[in-house]
C-alpha cells in the first residue's frame, strides 16, 4: 500500500441474530447494515471486524448473512469468544497475524479462548524498524471501569498481555468485547475500545446494565507521524 496514510475502519461485537430468532436488543441487523453502508461509501483501505459476529454462538447462518453484505473493500475478520475460529476462517478467510504497509504494521491476535495463548505473545515481538505498530484483538488487554464486564468477563491473562505490550513496539491497541467506547492510556500503549451495534453495557455498573446508544464505526488513520481515531455515528 503506497500513499501518505492508511485508513482503517473497525466494527466489532455485531451479534447478528439468526432469521426468526428473538431479538431482545432491537433490530441489530438494521444497525449492522447502517455500519456497512457507511463503510461502503467511505471506501477505507481496510475493514477489520474484531470478533463476536453472531447473537447465537457460532452461527453459520449469521456469519453468511454478514459476508453477503460486506462492502467491496479489503476485510480481515478475527474471532471473539462467541466465535468458532475455524468457522470464521472458512467463511471469511484465514486472518493474517500481520499486515505490513509503508508506514505501519498491523498485528492481529486471537483471544477467542478468553485468554491469549502463549504462541500469540510471539506476535508482539515485532521489529518496528521505525514504523507504527498497531494491534487488533477482541478482548481489551487491560481492565476498563469496574463494571459487569470487568467483574465477569475480562481477558483472563490481561495483566501478562498488558505487560508484554508495554515492552513491545506496539503503540495502539483496538479491541471490543466490552460493548462500550473508551480510550485508555495504559503505560506504554493507547487502548481504544470500540462499541457494539447490538447493545451497549455500562462500564461502571456491577450488574448488567444496558445503555442507550447509536451504532458507530471506528475510523483509524495511520501515517508516519501519528495514529488518529474517532467514532462516527451512523
Amino acid at each position: 500500500m503506497t500513499g501518505p496514510r492508511v485508513l482503517i475502519h473497525q466494527i466489532t461485537d455485531l451479534h447478528v441474530p439468526d432469521e426468526g430468532s428473538t431479538q431482545p436488543f432491537g433490530d441489530v441487523k438494521a444497525n449492522v447494515e447502517r455500519q456497512l453502508r457507511y463503510i461502503d461509501s467511505a471506501r477505507p483501505d481496510l475493514l477489520v471486524i474484531s470478533g463476536d459476529l453472531t447473537m447465537i454462538d457460532r452461527s453459520e447462518e449469521a456469519c453468511n448473512w454478514i459476508k453477503s453484505r460486506l462492502p467491496d473493500v479489503p476485510c480481515i475478520v478475527i474471532p471473539g469468544n462467541h466465535d468458532d475460529p475455524a468457522m470464521i476462517a472458512r467463511i471469511f478467510g484465514q486472518w493474517p497475524t500481520r499486515a505490513d504497509y509503508d508506514d505501519c504494521s498491523l498485528i492481529f491476535a486471537d483471544s477467542s479462548p478468553d485468554t491469549l495463548p502463549d504462541d500469540q505473545f510471539e506476535l508482539f515481538r515485532v521489529d518496528a524498524a521505525g514504523q507504527r505498530c498497531v494491534l487488533f484483538i477482541h478482548h481489551p488487554p487491560h481492565l476498563i471501569g469496574g463494571g459487569f464486564m470487568t467483574l465477569n468477563q475480562p481477558l483472563r491473562n490481561y495483566a501478562e498481555v498488558a505487560h508484554a505490550l508495554s515492552e513491545s513496539a506496539i503503540s495502539h491497541v483496538f479491541c471490543g468485547h466490552y460493548h462500550n467506547a473508551a480510550h485508555v492510556q495504559c503505560g506504554g500503549f493507547d487502548l481504544f475500545l470500540t462499541p457494539s451495534p447490538a447493545f451497549q453495557i455500562a462500564l461502571d455498573e456491577p450488574a448488567f446494565t444496558a445503555e442507550s446508544f447509536k451504532p458507530a464505526v471506528r475510523t483509524i488513520e495511520i501515517s508516519a507521524t501519528k495514529v488518529k481515531s474517532e467514532l462516527i455515528e451512523v
